[in-house]
């Protein structure tokens, strides 16, 4: 009897176990077989990374381990991170060096002077609703940090819609040496030239307004020619450029000639604003400085950029005032896998403001849930903040693919600006008495973006008013 009870002890302890010992395996199971396909996402989304070369579902190697692998590189295919020579697509009469390539730096600043832009080194593509489709090519300025050299670029393209070549050609004189460059230059140019570069690239443009029939920037016509001197100095993770030029240019309004999109309906292209023509002769300085330090996934450091222009009757022209910018931006780190951005931004001119120089606030990279450019004036100031969390602070959840929540960012923000007019007459610090809380407008938000922050779907909410938000979609940061 004793042995009959034993045999059924051992058997209903078998019957718990069995099917603790059989979840145990198909919980082991399944989650090999979770593993097995998140690896298999991972690996494809890490090659089509490889492909663009971006780090969109991949880590960005730090800028220590930038360092690192030029410092430490097979002696037979090693390239210091300071080359001979340094080639960028760069803006006629302007600069804009760094210590390491554009992709793994802090993001440039660009200003609204610079009129030249391409996509690559070599090929000029853009579309817009006064050029329609332009093409051309470009032979970049290239920057000699070890030696002395004269260096000739140019540039040319023609715009189907407006049926007008556009083009420039100059020529520098460079003396190098220690990482410092000391440059004089000259070069004449006929260019479509904005004052938006820094409000949208000129590839999301091109994108919005080949397929969406938006176009996101203002135009109008310069021709004339520019001299300059500048000062170039780079360190291991920073870069510092001081720069005067004077620029003698005529300037004229242009219309807008096509309105044509592969989508958009019957939607129409705005009207490109009108300026008041007329020779302008101004004195233009400009001083940056960027600083990369350590980063992860995000870009971490301070980028800094301020410029004054006087263009004074006295001078020959036909305009009469003085303009001021300054651009801070911070990208602080928090962890690996968060960051705060912060950018602030003033600008003030004196004097009869063309429209061509005055001040814009109100939908994208400012205050997206305003319409846009829904102020103007000639006094701004503008305030904004994000925090971006990368989702793979919540690898630990268990109810989202790993790959899925690695590869994407959560982003916070909240904007604000104020857009004045004061008298012509006021110094450049006066004219902002008006600032209270009816005249600054500011909203407040969140978005979805891939983990390189550029790719985003955003939700934007006015806070001085109830209503629907604002909803966009960016291919690039806001700044």
């Amino acid at each position: 009897m004793f042995r009959n009870g034993y045999y059924l002890l051992l058997s209903a302890l078998f019957a718990i176990i069995s099917p603790m010992t059989i979840s145990a395996q198909e919980e082991e199971h399944n989650s090999k077989f979770h593993d097995q396909i998140d690896s298999i996402v991972e690996k494809t989304l890490h090659r089509f990374d490889e492909e663009l070369g971006t780090y969109i579902f991949r880590d960005e190697p730090s800028v220590n381990e930038d360092v690192e692998e030029s410092r430490y590189a097979d002696d037979d295919n090693s390239t210091s991170i300071y080359d001979d020579h340094t080639t960028k697509h760069m803006p006629l009469y302007t600069t804009t060096l760094s210590s390491f390539d554009n992709n793994r730096g802090v993001a440039r600043n660009v200003f609204p002077i610079f009129p030249w832009e391409s996509l690559d080194d070599n090929f000029l593509f853009r579309y817009n609703r006064v050029e329609g489709l332009f093409l051309g090519l470009n032979y970049p300025q290239k920057y000699y940090w070890e030696d002395r050299r004269i260096t000739m670029f140019g540039s040319g393209g023609y715009g189907f819609a407006d049926h007008r070549w556009r083009g420039g050609l100059g020529i520098a004189q460079q003396f190098g040496a220690d990482n410092s460059i000391f440059e004089i230059g000259i070069e004449g140019h006929s260019l479509t030239d904005t004052r938006d570069q820094w409000l949208v690239g000129i590839g999301e443009n091109n994108v919005a307004a080949l397929l969406l029939r938006d176009d996101y920037r203002d135009y109008f016509g310069r021709a004339g020619f520019s001299v300059w001197s500048g000062w170039y100095k780079r360190w291991l993770r920073s870069d510092f450029q001081f720069q005067l030029a004077y620029l003698n240019d005529q300037y004229e309004s242009l219309d807008r000639h096509t309105n044509w999109s592969v989508f958009g309906g019957n939607k129409i292209f705005r009207d490109n604003p009108s300026i008041p023509e007329g020779k302008m002769k101004s004195i233009l300085t400009s001083i940056k400085f960027h600083s990369t330090q350590s980063r992860k996934i995000f870009t971490t450091g301070w980028s800094l950029a301020a410029s004054a222009e006087v263009a004074g009757k006295s001078f020959g022209g036909d305009y009469d005032f003085n303009s001021y910018c300054i651009d801070i931006r911070r990208y602080q780190p928090i962890s690996d896998y968060d960051v705060i951005n912060i950018r602030l931004r003033a600008g003030s001119a004196t004097g009869d403001v063309p429209m061509q120089k005055a001040f814009d606030l109100g939908g994208f990279s400012t205050i997206p849930a305003f319409r846009f450019k829904e102020f103007t004036g000639n006094r701004m100031l503008l305030a904004n903040v994000e925090y971006v969390i990368n989702g793979k602070m919540l690898d630990d959840v268990e109810f989202f693919p790993s790959w899925l929540l690695r590869n994407l960012n959560i982003i916070l923000f909240a904007d604000a600006g104020y857009v004045g007019s004061a008298k012509s007459t006021d110094t450049f610090t006066e004219g902002f008495s008006d600032i209270n809380s009816k005249t600054i407008h500011s909203d407040w938000g969140f978005g979805i973006g891939t983990r390189d922050a550029k790719l985003r779907l955003g939700f934007a909410w006015r806070t001085d008013q109830s209503g629907p938000p604002m909803v966009f979609v960016r291919l690039n940061r806001p700044f």
